[in-house]
């Protein structure tokens, strides 16, 4: 089996519990809850036979702890790295309420079922935004580990890893849109001649019936 991009959604924050727009860094740490997902996470890709040499994740405090008790349970270092951060929610960070949670989905709409991708809440970010921030990172580390055999586990947050799955040309725009990614949820994307295939979404084992 090809290395292969681990993509990990943080576990539980109070945020998520709240329902509360946190995008911003540095953002809330995890729940009980989800120090117990990020345990489990954690034993399973120990258990898998992966071979990352290093447990990536983004800058924020709920990421950088998921990252770290997955590294307690696979013996490897942690790096937290720029540029995969969630999407920016804007003038609506911190929000809860039915407003706030429409207004952010109906941007991730725009981009995954109608194409805009220039479309963004006030004082957030389009997808275009996104593109150029995380994407450089995933070619390198394609470039630097997977093509190289080894494999890659990222934690990072549930719209970020979807819109990554579709930039990479992975899965269909529709596909990431209607199957969102729980708390420690995982995508698998590996290197596929001179693009990518997804060989794992959340509970879907294998490639997704597309």
């Amino acid at each position: 089996m090809s290395a292969r991009l681990h993509l990990v959604r943080h576990g539980q924050s109070p945020s998520n519990v709240a329902g509360a727009l946190d995008t911003a860094l540095p953002g809330a740490p995890l729940t009980d809850l989800g120090r117990d997902q990020a345990r489990t996470v954690g034993a399973e890709l120990a258990a898998s036979g992966i071979s990352p040499s290093v447990i990536l994740s983004s800058e924020a405090a709920r990421a950088r702890e998921t990252a770290g008790l997955i590294a307690d349970a696979t013996e490897l270092p942690t790096r937290a790295v720029p540029g995969v951060y969630e999407v920016q929610a804007g003038q609506y960070e911190m929000r809860t309420g039915t407003e706030a949670l429409l207004a952010y989905n109906r941007v991730v709409r725009d981009w995954l079922e109608h194409g805009d991708l220039s479309s963004c809440l006030p004082g957030g970010e389009s997808a275009l935004d996104v593109q150029e921030r995380a994407m450089p990172l995933v070619t390198e580390l394609r470039e630097s580990h997977l093509d190289n055999g080894i494999d890659v586990v990222l934690v990072v947050h549930g719209t970020l890893m979807r819109m990554i799955a579709v930039f990479a040309g992975a899965v269909p725009s529709q596909w990431a849109l209607v199957n969102r990614i729980p708390n420690c949820g995982v995508i698998e994307l590996a290197p596929d001649r001179g693009g990518w295939s997804c060989e794992r979404w959340g509970d879907h084992l294998g490639r997704p019936p597309f």
